[in-house]
């Protein structure tokens, strides 16, 4: 069957040559994808190119290691031999980079974990080094496969997806709802990712906010931030055992003494616990925690019904670091053990199974009583997301319907939720992806849809027994993911509705569900985005008034390199423009109630 063949292919290229995230070999979808680059010799936009410090031309000339030199804007279609290897250079948005490897390396999109070497860079992109496969060692990009080697089956296949690379707008509806940002306090400099937690951490009645480590400043130190349930915040001086890298935070109370604790997922490292005492001291626990689980994302689920919440962290995706012990899933369950004392390692998913990324979500899909999960993924076309429960502490991958495309063909998968849509006992899921058409499959014999690159929202509900049906929420063209995604009561009609950040036209989309499983999109007022990334945004009722309010948190535009000692990234170019931002939900304006109110 093509589906597996070509899905199969294409991973072990994107796994085993990051040249297939570059520009010039035939490619998956990049996201983002590299920036055009002009002639060779012409200024960039951003200023003229330089290495990562200051240099010599001998320095230079022994770096970049080819005759002739590459020169200031390089034609990716040009090969170098270089240190024995042919490489060829791309040049990237540095926006999207992480500088967070050995110096000298950047990985060019931050969702990817591909290190490259810098060639060179400036204020707005960086250029690095490709390596081109070497055909003795079978690792040329996968070559499009004519047409006409398709089989018949593969062609009815792609006559059944076509209609999803359509545009989609969900219809509008005559709501404006009108926020008002309410971020004093809150900082405006720094760098955050991949998620935050909202809590009461001080034990006052007011919801508080707790940041994550930032990556690349703020010491590597979480941060409280105390709401007045007024929408002002006040940094609380809490003393944590040590820093940490970046990741996300949850809050639960793990040990049942009535004060709320704090658990991490750390990049490249592992799983932290922090108990707390409610007055803003926190020690830590070690027993059990792993150190050697790459992950940014974890949420909280009692696992084993022991009324103990437990913890579950899904891999960022691979890296070079070797795990250590008994082999690890790409999803793990952490058990509570002694009060929070101790944990124990559970593998939800198998290991060997190809997904991770930095998006993850529990839920109740069928009806055990047990806890379920929708992943994000960074496999291209993997299909491995959804993981039901299947009894204690056993869990089994969602069997994907081909014929129907249940889990999407092809994609790459980002931001997701989970909540009660359409039923009171099982949850509905919410996913978004991005993927491409088939670039080599001749239009005479299917035609081309008009989305080339989508990216897609979806709805996936499940019946009483186990059995899931996928419906299409919205679509529109490119390949910029949904990376903040959230559901929420906003308008207060009793029914779940779903926000989300568009990078594409950078606004944030409300989504009003009529309970159903429909959606129409609202009007709103006072919600604004920023241009820069986020990995996460939360929707909840901080001030206390009934009405859910959005907070965003947003990753520095400027570049970090990574420092020598302790990995910890630092800034290289300017200040850290991330910062946090709330917007208090004000309710429907008066105008469009009226007009509501006239046409019932």
């Amino acid at each position: 069957m093509f589906d597996r063949k070509f899905i199969l292919a294409t991973c072990v290229a994107a796994a085993l040559m990051p040249a297939a995230f570059a520009q010039t070999p035939a490619k998956p979808i990049a996201v983002p994808q590299p920036a055009a680059a002009p002639s060779n010799e012409t200024v960039p936009d951003g200023g003229m190119p330089a290495w990562i410090k200051p240099e010599t031309p001998e320095h230079r000339r022994e770096r970049v290691g080819t005759h002739p030199d590459p020169g200031t804007n390089p034609d990716p279609s040009v090969h170098f031999w270089r240190f024995g290897k042919s490489f060829h250079i791309e040049r990237y948005d540095r926006k999207w980079a992480a500088y967070d490897r050995e110096e000298g390396t950047v990985r060019p999109v931050a969702t990817v974990n591909f290190a490259f070497e810098i060639y060179q860079q400036n204020e707005k992109y960086v250029w690095v080094w490709v390596g081109d496969p070497d055909p003795q060692e079978g690792l040329q990009p996968v070559t499009p496969v004519p047409s006409s080697r398709y089989s018949e089956s593969d062609l009815k296949f792609f006559n059944v997806l076509r209609p999803q690379f359509f545009p989609l707008d969900p219809p509008k509806n005559n709501r404006t709802i009108r926020f008002k940002e309410s971020s004093d306090g809150l900082p405006q400099t720094g760098s955050f990712r991949h998620s935050m937690a909202i809590a009461d951490m001080n034990e006052d009645g007011f919801l508080d906010l707790v940041l994550p480590p930032q990556r690349g400043g703020g010491e590597g130190l979480p941060a409280i931030y105390l709401g007045d349930g007024k929408g002002h915040w006040t940094g609380w001086p809490a003393t944590v055992p040590h820093a940490l890298d970046y990741g996300s935070v949850v809050v639960a109370d793990f040990n049942k003494d009535g004060h709320m604790d704090m658990a991490f997922s750390v990049h490249l490292t592992g799983v932290f616990v922090y108990l707390g005492d409610g007055k803003g001291h926190f020690s830590e626990v070690y027993e059990g925690l792993p150190r050697d689980f790459p992950t940014r994302r974890l949420v909280v689920a009692d696992i084993n019904g022991d009324g103990y919440p437990d913890l579950v962290a899904i891999t960022e995706g691979p890296t070079a670091r070797p795990a250590q012990g008994e082999p690890r899933g790409p999803l793990i369950a952490l058990i509570n053990k002694n009060k929070g004392k101790s944990w124990q390692v559970e593998n939800i998913v198998p290991p060997g199974v190809r997904t991770g990324a930095d998006w993850l979500s529990a839920g109740q899909f069928n009806e055990d009583g047990r806890t379920d999960f929708v992943l994000g993924s960074i496999y291209l076309g993997s299909r491995d997301i959804f993981y039901l429960s299947k009894g204690s502490n056993e869990w089994a991958a969602l069997e994907n319907d081909q014929a129907r495309d249940l889990i999407p063909w092809g994609a790459y998968f980002y931001g997701n939720a989970a909540g009660k849509i359409t039923s009171k006992k099982r949850d509905d899921a919410i996913i978004s992806y991005v993927r491409s058409w088939p670039s080599d499959l001749d239009p005479n014999t299917i035609g081309r849809p008009p989305l080339a690159d989508e990216t897609a929202i979806d709805r996936v509900s499940f019946a009483e027994d186990g059995t899931a049906t996928r419906y299409p929420i919205v679509r529109w063209g490119g390949h910029r993911p949904v990376t903040g995604l959230a559901l929420a009561d906003v308008d207060g009609d009793g029914n779940l509705d779903v926000v989300y950040a568009d990078a594409t036209k950078q606004e944030l989309v409300i989504l009003l569900g009529d309970g159903k499983g429909g959606f129409t999109r609202a009007n709103t007022e006072g919600l604004k985005l920023l241009g820069l990334s986020i990995y996460d945004l939360k929707v909840v009722d901080v001030n206390g008034d009934g009405k859910p309010d959005v907070l965003v948190m947003y990753e520095s535009g400027a570049s970090t390199n990574a420092a020598s000692s302790g990995g910890l990234a630092t800034p290289t170019f300017g200040a850290q423009n991330g910062s946090v931002h709330v917007f208090l939900n004000r309710g429907f304006s008066k105008a469009e109630t009226q007009v509501r109110k006239s046409s019932k």
